[in-house]
């Protein structure tokens, strides 16, 4: 297979970078060059004086730019550029050029002047890419090292804002103004090759244990950060250009370099050798095959690959902290179905947190590996009372057992403060439990954490206890896997012995309970620097951090951050989180989204993506049958993607607009649910039915959603006023909440349809003919915009943050 190597030549125009194959080397090297060089194409003959000879074939076509360049270097000295391998320097002894194609590259390396990548955006950061390779914050030369920080975290930036477009398509189709012409100006390999240079020089001068990084920690791990970020995309590039493959390699080392130093220094940052990582994951099927090996080991390293049985000695005691409703009957299960016997509380457990329910105590008929008891303490709790456990080190483990109650309990849990202490096992058996796991691994980020998919099943006894527990099967499999040492890997193989019947059983692997032997699910509801956007999408890992609070009277006021979009912390990202995994809990709960490709409903589809402007707006975004708007101006966006790699073949995106940030996060649930589902139908994803067919029947199923999403304890107040504000923003009617609220009926509930179902849709079309006919003709209009978020006003309403 020939050896493929990278042409470098300086030139007062800068950079050229031409790729090639080695056709022979030493002695052959000048005989193969002569008989190449009546063949079509351009051959190169490149001497040492004490070294090997190569004969080099380019890869055509060649810009005439660069064509210009070798021949003008034609007897001076090049670098010759093998991946992997530290640059050899050639003299261009002979340069032999017939019959090939040269072309204009429609790329950087024709450019004669700078190219604006944030032209025409108002206030925006600015971006050059300029004519060698490099960003910079000025058409002029680019700086190097830690003086390119504004220019790379701009560029990381600019590059998170684009999920489907690489370095190939600088420019990608406007969705505000598809009449414009596609820009064609890309990034050429040679020219990646010196972005490459660009990103490397930045991490060596921001590395760990430098001057820079003790001088300004957080600023040089940015750095570094950002120098990672467009890493990535260089090795992403590669899959839409293989001329990239040589530079894509080379990068993935540069990643795997930072990898190694990125750990046991103080001053390093877990957080960001973990995302580089997961981007290394993300790009495997650009990396050759030994960097994919090396790349899935470091991911299970990321791992806790099983308890840590030594540390754990003498009794193990676990906590069982379940809803009154099910603490009876999961007790008499322990002991009918699992033959655990009831002791006496022993004199040193704690006494029960909760006060009004104390411990009742159960000892396994297993032990531990060192064969001392293991012992189950059962408790009823409340969403306020319910992680208590985590703070203290009797405990090794815990199993939460309740009703999610549509999201209302999740949130009371994650609002109590509770320090870890001591290693944990904490098992969630709930109703869709992986749409609230970045809280709890926010919360708890120590703990090995096992979430719940699906809901979680139970039966009921003719005496109304509980007489069956999916979350006890699951939970005593579990603790028989520890008893015997079993790994992560191992307890999930006990787990989905023990789960009972899902939907998602078709998916291989699938358990009910998801744990850390699942590192592409964890990656996906994660989100280490709390900036709103999961891990597994986060293309840029920004620890220049601000926190935003809510301000819950001025929710649809826009306000100036005065940070970046990527910096956003605090309750406001943590809304954005929330948000994202309410649309699952509406897809998994209401029949009107069964349509989705795939039954792409069930699998979690719905993440957080992050927060955009109009200064860095979302990119790639498929609008299918939209109105035009200006992306960058809505008050939220999903970018919906079809892949293979998704369960289900879907992959959304749930961003939200920086400037709104400070809005309630009721209200982000409101907006980002509505803007799912309205893109869902623009793009066919949703459909099904006469009603779901007309305007008029998809805008009163977005009112039978956001009426789903307000059903949580509040004052009626403070819900109805979110319910106009989400009115006005997607310009509907004045429509009753109270008549919307009568369509989910408690035979909706019954049959898990608790965000409206297509009876409900049926039921509310006809109310509103019925009773209220002008709302029901103002619902059926033919005007586009109606039931789509209105662009922000940003002059008129914004104010700076401070």
């Amino acid at each position: 297979m020939p050896t493929e190597v990278i042409v470098r030549i300086r030139s007062p125009r800068g950079i050229v970078d031409l790729p090639g194959t080695v056709d022979a080397v030493g002695p052959a090297a000048s005989s193969a060059f002569e008989e190449r060089k009546s063949t079509p194409g351009i051959h190169l003959l490149a001497a040492a004086t004490s070294d090997s000879d190569y004969a080099i074939s380019l890869q055509a076509p060649v810009p005439a730019e660069s064509l210009t360049a070798l021949r003008e270097h034609e007897g001076d000295a090049v670098l010759v550029i093998f991946p992997g391998r530290t640059p050899v320097r050639r003299r261009l002894q002979a340069v032999s050029v017939s019959t090939v194609e040269v072309v204009p590259d429609p790329g950087v390396a024709s450019q004669a002047a700078p190219l604006d990548l944030t032209a025409g955006r108002e206030g925006a950061a600015p971006l050059w890419l300029l004519p060698v390779g490099v960003f910079s914050t000025s058409p002029a030369l680019g700086p190097d090292g830690a003086a390119a920080r504004d220019a790379l975290v701009t560029a990381a930036r600019w590059i998170s804002s684009r999920r489907t477009s690489t370095f190939t398509q600088l420019f990608p189709p406007s969705a505000f103004h598809p009449e414009e012409p596609v820009r064609k100006e890309r990034l050429s390999a040679g020219r990646g090759m010196a972005l490459l240079d660009q990103a490397r020089a930045a991490i060596e001068v921001a590395a760990v244990g430098g001057e820079e990084a003790k001088r300004d920690p957080v600023g040089a791990a940015t750095l570094r950060s950002a120098a990672v970020t467009v890493l990535s995309h260089l090795i992403a590039t590669s899959l839409d250009d293989r001329g990239f493959a040589p530079v894509a390699e080379r990068a993935a080392e540069e990643i795997f370099a930072l990898i190694e130093k990125e750990a046991g220094d103080e001053a390093a940052r877990p957080a960001l050798r973990a995302h580089a990582i997961h981007l290394l994951q993300l790009r495997a099927p650009a990396l050759t095959a030994a960097q994919q090996e090396r790349a899935r080991g470091l991911v299970r390293g990321l791992l806790r690959e099983a308890p840590p049985y030594d540390e754990l000695t003498g009794p193990w005691s676990f906590a069982i902290c379940s809803a009154s409703e099910f603490h009876e009957g999961e007790c008499r299960i322990l002991v009918s179905k699992y033959g655990f016997k009831q002791i006496p509380v022993p004199p040193e457990a704690p006494p029960s947190p909760s006060g009004w329910s104390p411990y009742r105590a159960f000892e396994a008929p297993f032990k531990t590996p060192a064969g001392e008891p293991i012992r189950v303490f059962a408790r009823t709790a409340t969403p306020r009372d319910e992680n208590l456990e985590m703070g203290m080190t009797f405990f090794v483990g815990l199993l939460i057992n309740r009703h999610a109650q549509l999201g209302a309990f999740d949130l009371r849990a994650a609002a109590v403060k509770v320090r870890q202490e001591g290693y944990k096992l904490m098992m969630n058996s709930q109703c869709a439990g992986l749409t609230t796991r970045f809280a709890i691994s926010q919360v708890f980020p120590d703990a090995d954490i096992y979430s719940s998919w699906d809901s979680t099943y139970f039966r009921v006894g003719s005496d109304g206890a509980v007489s069956s527990s999916e979350g006890i099967d699951c939970f005593v499999a579990a603790l028989r896997g520890m008893s015997e040492r079993a790994s992560h890997a191992e307890l999930d193989a006990r787990i989905r012995q023990a789960q009972w019947h899902h939907p998602q059983a078709q998916v291989p692997g699938f358990s009910q309970f998801v744990g850390p032997s699942h590192p592409l699910v964890v990656a996906r509801y994660s989100d280490v620097n709390r900036d709103g956007r999961a891990d597994y999408y986060d293309g840029f890992l920004d620890f220049q951090l601000t926190e935003i609070a809510e301000d819950i009277d001025a929710s649809m006021t826009p306000r100036d951050p005065g940070v970046s979009a990527s910096q956003i912390s605090g309750d406001a990202a943590a809304g954005l989180n929330w948000a994202a995994g309410s649309i699952n809990r509406v897809a998994q709960y209401s029949d009107i989204w069964a349509g989705l490709a795939g039954h792409s409903e069930l699998y979690y589809v719905f993440q957080s993506g992050g927060f955009y402007s109009h200064r860095e707006p979302p990119h790639d975004v498929p609008t299918g049958k939209a109105a035009q708007q200006d992306l960058g101006r809505l008050p939220a966006v999903t970018r919906y993607q079809e892949t293979k790699d998704a369960l289900g073949g879907l992959s959304v995106e749930v961003m939200f607009h920086s400037h709104l940030s400070h809005a309630a996060q009721e209200l982000k649930r409101l907006l980002c649910a509505a803007d799912a589902m309205r893109r869902a139908f623009d793009l066919g994803y949703l459909s099904g039915g006469e009603a779901l067919s007309t305007p008029r029947g998809q805008r009163c199923a977005m009112l039978l959603t956001m009426a789903g999403l307000l059903e949580f304890p509040a004052d009626q107040n403070f819900i109805d006023g979110l319910w106009s504000m989400a009115l006005k923003a997607l310009r509907l009617p004045e429509v009753s909440r109270s008549a919307v609220r009568a369509c989910i009926t408690d035979e909706d509930h019954e049959m898990s349809n608790y965000y409206g179902s297509r009876r409900g849709l049926g039921q509310l079309l006809a109310a509103l003919e019925k009773s209220d006919p002008v709302t029901f003709e103002q619902l059926g209009t033919d005007d586009p915009l109606v039931g789509r978020l209105a662009e922000l006003d940003l002059e008129a309403g914004e104010r700076p943050v401070g």
